[in-house]
C-alpha cells in the first residue's frame, strides 16, 4: 500500500501491538478471483487517502488521514489466534483526539481455490440460459422473492404502469401476495395462478375504486415481470450464442491451419519423426483450441472467477462444493464477530463489500442474526448489531444470484416458509431492530456497464416496511466496458467520497432515527438514485445484435446445401429451387450479414478504444 499521509507507514517494520481504547472499524469483504491477503483492503485505504489528499488546500478540504499502520491483535473471543488489521487516524482539523479506524479483511480466496475445473464451470454456465423458461412457466405463487423484487423495482423506480403507485397500494399488494402464498389460500387456490391472485384481490378489497386500482397495478406488475424475463431470454441466449460462435470459429480456424500444415510434406515428416499424433480432425482441433484458450487465460478466468461463483452458489448441502461455501461463510462470520462481539472495544462498524463479497457479507450478517436469535439472552454468545450502521456494496450480484441459484420451487409450501423465515430479510435484524424501524443503512453502488451489478431488490421485506436498499447508480466510463466498470468503483470520486463520509464522519446513519420517524425521513438520508447518464443501452443493443447477424450469415451460407440435398426418396427436397439459384440469392446475403456484423464489431471496438483513452469519467482528484 502506498502511504502519502502526514505520518509514515510501517515500511519494512514488523506490525506493532494494538493500541488500547475505543476505536471504529471497517470490515472489507473482497470479491471473486485470486486476491492476495490485504491487497484489496489496501487499495480501498489508498483510494480514501487519495480522496483526502486531493481535497487539500481548498474550501473543500475534509481533514487528514495519518498513522496508517499494519497491526495484529488477539482474535476474539477465544484469543487463541491472531488477526491483522490496518489502522488509520482521521482528523478534521478541529478535534483534538483523532478518530481511530481499523480496517479488517474477511479473506476467503484460498477457500475457493481449485474447487472447479474449466469443463465443469463451462457446463454449469451453459445451463443458466434455461432459467427464464423455468421462472416464466412457474405459477405466480412460486419464486416469491423474484416476484416481489419486480414490484419493489416498480415502486422505487416509478416504472411505466406503476409510476403513480402509492405506498399504501404497494403495501396492500405485498400483504395480499403474502396471504396468497399462505396455507389457507393454497388450499383454496391450488394452482396458484395469476388469475387466482386477481380473484383474491377482488375478494379482499371492498371499495370498487380501490379494487380496480389494485387489479390494474397487479397487471402492470405481472407485465413488468414478463418483460424482464423476455429481456433475460434475449441476453442469455445471445451470450450463449456468442460463446458458441467464437468457440466454433476458433475450432474451425485451428482445423484449417492443421489441414494446410499437414498438406506440407516437411511438416508431415517432422511430426512422424517426433511421433506426434497430430491429425487434421475434430478431436485434435478441439485439443489445440483448448490449449489456446488456456494460454490466453480464458480457462483460468473460468476456474478463478466463475468457479468461485459456482462454488458459492451451491446451496445443496449434499454437494461437495457446499463445503467451500460453508467455510467461506465462517471466515466472514469470524471477522464480523471479532469487532461486533461484546469483548471488543470497537464502538462502530461499517461493512464494505465488492462483487461476490457482497453476497458473502450479506449471508454472513443474516447468519449472525440467526445465531443471535438462537442465543438470545446470552450476551457472551451474541454480537452487538447496534454497532453496525452502514453496509456498502459495490458491483453486487445478489439479485442475480437469487435469480439463478436461490430461486426454487418445492412441493411443500411449509418447506419454503421455513427457509424464508430462517433466512430473514432487510425487514428483520440486523437491518431492522425494533419493529420495522430501519437500523443499517445499506448503500448499493451499481453501474449499467457492469453486467454483474444492478440495483438490488430481491432482499426486500416479505411484508411492507420502511427498510429499503439505497441503490446509487454511477457511470464510470462512456462505453459500457464490463470488466473495467466492475472494478472502477474504487476509482470513482462519488463512491469513495460517500464512503469517506460514512466511515470517518458518520454521515447518513439511521442512528439516531431521523426526524419524526416517518418513511420519508429515512429516504431523506439516501445517497441515491445517483447519476442519470445518457443510457448506454444502444451500445449494448449493438453488441447483442452482432452474434445474431453472424448466425443469420451462417444460416444463409449453409441453407442452399440443406434445401438442395437429396431426400430419402432420391429426389430433391427443394425441387422447385435450383441450388445455383439459391446460392445466387443467399450467398451474397450471407456476405452482407457478416459484413454488417464485422462493421458493428469494429465500431464497438473503436468506441471502446476511445472510451479507454478518455479514462474514468469521474476519477478521484490527484493533488500530489
Amino acid at each position: 500500500m502506498v502511504v502519502r499521509s502526514a505520518e509514515a507507514g510501517t515500511g519494512g517494520r514488523r506490525p506493532r501491538a494494538p493500541r488500547t481504547g475505543p476505536f471504529e472499524a471497517v470490515v472489507y469483504v473482497h470479491g471473486m478471483g485470486s486476491q492476495r491477503r490485504y491487497e484489496e483492503t489496501s487499495r480501498l485505504i489508498d483510494r480514501l487517502d487519495d480522496y483526502v489528499n486531493g481535497r487539500q488546500g481548498g474550501s473543500g478540504a475534509v481533514g487528514t488521514l495519518s498513522a496508517i499502520e499494519a497491526r495484529v491483535e488477539p482474535l476474539l473471543p477465544e484469543r487463541t489466534d491472531t488477526i491483522g488489521y490496518i489502522e488509520t487516524r482521521y482528523s478534521d482539523g478541529t478535534n483534538t483526539s483523532p478518530t481511530r479506524v481499523r480496517f479488517y479483511e474477511a479473506y476467503w480466496a484460498p477457500v475457493m481455490a481449485r474447487t472447479s475445473s474449466a469443463v465443469s464451470v463451462a457446463r454449469w454456465l451453459f445451463r443458466q440460459p434455461l432459467r427464464p423458461w423455468k421462472t416464466m412457466t412457474a405459477p405466480w405463487r412460486e419464486r416469491q422473492r423474484l416476484r416481489r423484487a419486480t414490484l419493489v423495482s416498480q415502486f422505487e423506480r416509478r416504472r411505466p404502469g406503476t409510476s403513480d403507485i402509492t405506498r399504501a397500494e404497494y403495501a396492500a399488494l405485498l400483504e395480499l401476495y403474502d396471504e396468497f402464498e399462505g396455507p389457507t389460500q393454497r388450499r383454496a387456490h391450488e394452482k396458484g395462478s395469476f388469475a387466482q391472485f386477481l380473484g383474491l384481490i377482488e375478494d379482499r378489497t371492498k371499495n370498487p375504486v380501490e379494487k380496480a386500482r389494485l387489479v390494474h397495478l397487479a397487471k402492470a406488475w405481472r407485465r413488468a415481470y414478463w418483460l424482464e424475463e423476455l429481456r433475460n431470454v434475449v441476453v442469455l441466449a445471445t451470450m450463449a450464442l456468442a460463446l458458441v460462435l467464437l468457440g466454433g470459429a476458433l475450432v474451425l480456424s485451428v482445423l484449417a491451419v492443421l489441414t494446410t500444415a499437414l498438406d506440407l510434406a516437411t511438416v508431415t515428416e517432422l511430426l512422424s519423426a517426433a511421433g506426434a499424433p497430430f491429425r487434421a480432425d475434430l478431436p485434435t482441433a478441439l485439443g489445440v483450441a483448448g490449449s489456446i484458450l488456456g494460454l490466453i487465460g480464458f480457462t483460468g478466468f473460468l476456474t478463478r472467477y466463475l468457479g468461485d461463483v459456482e462454488a458459492w452458489a451451491t446451496y445443496e448441502e449434499t454437494e461437495a462444493k457446499h463445503v467451500a461455501r460453508a467455510t467461506t461463510l465462517k471466515e466472514a462470520i469470524k471477522v464480523l464477530s471479532h469487532v461486533l462481539g461484546p469483548d471488543s472495544d470497537c464502538t462502530r462498524v461499517t461493512v464494505v463489500a465488492h462483487s461476490l463479497g457482497c453476497s458473502v457479507a450479506h449471508d454472513a450478517l443474516l447468519a449472525l442474526a440467526r445465531r443471535n436469535r438462537a442465543h438470545a439472552g446470552d450476551p457472551a454468545r451474541t454480537v452487538r448489531f447496534e454497532k453496525l450502521q452502514h453496509f456498502v456494496t459495490m458491483g453486487s450480484p445478489i439479485d442475480k444470484i437469487e435469480y439463478f441459484f436461490e430461486s426454487y420451487s418445492a412441493r411443500s409450501h411449509r418447506y419454503k416458509r421455513v427457509v424464508e423465515n430462517l433466512r430473514g430479510d432487510i425487514g428483520s435484524p440486523p437491518f431492522c431492530q425494533v419493529g420495522d424501524t430501519p437500523w443499517i443503512h445499506w448503500v448499493n453502488y451499481w453501474d449499467e456497464g457492469d453486467i454483474i451489478s444492478g440495483a438490488l431488490h430481491s432482499p426486500a421485506c416479505a411484508r411492507p416496511g420502511r427498510a429499503r436498499i439505497d441503490n446509487v447508480q454511477v457511470a464510470s466510463f462512456h462505453f459500457p466496458a464490463p470488466g473495467a466498470s466492475h472494478s472502477a468503483y474504487f476509482d470513482h470520486e462519488r463512491v469513495i467520497g460517500d464512503m469517506f463520509e460514512m466511515i470517518y464522519r458518520r454521515k447518513h446513519a439511521f442512528d439516531p432515527a431521523p426526524g419524526a420517524g416517518t418513511p420519508d425521513d429515512y429516504e431523506g438520508l439516501d445517497f441515491g438514485p445517483g447519476e442519470t447518464p445518457v443510457s448506454r443501452g444502444w451500445w449494448q443493443a449493438l453488441g447483442l445484435l452482432t452474434p445474431w447477424l453472424s448466425l443469420a450469415g451462417v444460416a444463409a451460407w449453409v441453407l442452399p446445401r440443406v434445401l438442395a440435398a437429396p431426400c430419402p426418396g432420391g429426389s430433391l427436397c427443394g425441387a422447385a429451387l435450383d441450388r445455383a439459384d439459391l446460392e445466387a440469392w443467399l450467398r451474397p446475403a450471407a456476405l452482407v450479414l457478416w459484413s454488417s456484423a464485422a462493421v458493428i464489431a469494429l465500431f464497438l471496438l473503436i468506441a471502446w478504444t476511445f472510451s479507454k483513452l478518455a479514462g474514468h469519467r469521474k476519477p478521484i482528484p490527484d493533488n500530489r
